[in-house]
């Protein structure tokens, strides 16, 4: 070994930091999934929780495999490391909540703002990963569908946080949106409507990526 690569300080990637990233929310993810199940009061339950905890953890698992695909590519890397916490952090929360059977608004509300977050975050990194703009069209549609999926996530948190009023709670469940009702049902036109042109301008993004040219 030469001296420049003992004096040269050991550096972390990104790939590096989302591979600890998503070691750490499994790790903890399993930790309490087995203590849940342990401590669960019959075999029935134990069963139950077992499951949840596991729906839980593939439910977020494309993100996951998303965000370190675009890691080992470089690509969107900043969004990968953002869509692995919000992963992470939903399914550490969920988990924790189905274990201690948590029934605080607070608490859902964080939780499944994360969870909205590793979604969109699976769109646009799955997006990222399909997606090779060769000319103008192309790119314009892939930037679009970006804008539209971060506009979508936004719209859906306001959902979020914004529910729970008028007597309706969020409930702490393995549901990806444990919410019975929202307070600003203002927002639900608009979020349908990006939704809409955001799937339209992913596979738009997709075909134009893919056509040939001369």
């Amino acid at each position: 070994m030469s001296e420049a690569e003992i004096a040269a300080p050991a550096s972390f990637s990104r790939l590096d930091i989302g591979v600890m990233v998503v070691l750490v929310s499994m790790a903890v993810a399993r930790l309490i999934g087995l203590i849940a199940v342990l401590d669960a009061d019959s075999d029935i339950g134990a069963v139950g929780i077992g499951f949840g905890v596991a729906v839980l953890i593939f439910q977020t698992g494309g993100t996951v495999a998303c965000a370190l695909a675009c890691l080992a590519r470089r690509r969107l890397e900043a969004l990968a490391l953002g869509s692995l916490v919000s992963a992470g952090l939903a399914v550490d929360l969920f988990a924790l909540a189905i274990w201690l059977e948590i029934d605080s608004e607070a608490y859902g509300k964080v939780a499944a703002s994360a969870f909205v977050w590793a979604l969109f975050g699976l769109i646009i990194l799955g997006l990222g990963l399909a997606v090779q703009p060769r000319d103008a069209l192309a790119r314009w549609l892939y930037l679009g569908a970006i804008g539209a999926s971060l506009l979508a996530a936004l719209l859906a948190t306001v959902l979020v946080i914004d529910a729970g009023g008028g007597g309706r709670r969020i409930v702490a469940s393995a549901s990806p949106v444990p919410i019975e009702g929202f307070a600003n049902e203002n927002v639900l036109r608009p979020l349908a409507a990006v939704i809409v042109v955001l799937s339209a301008l992913w596979f738009g993004a997709l075909a134009a990526s893919r056509a040939e040219k001369t």
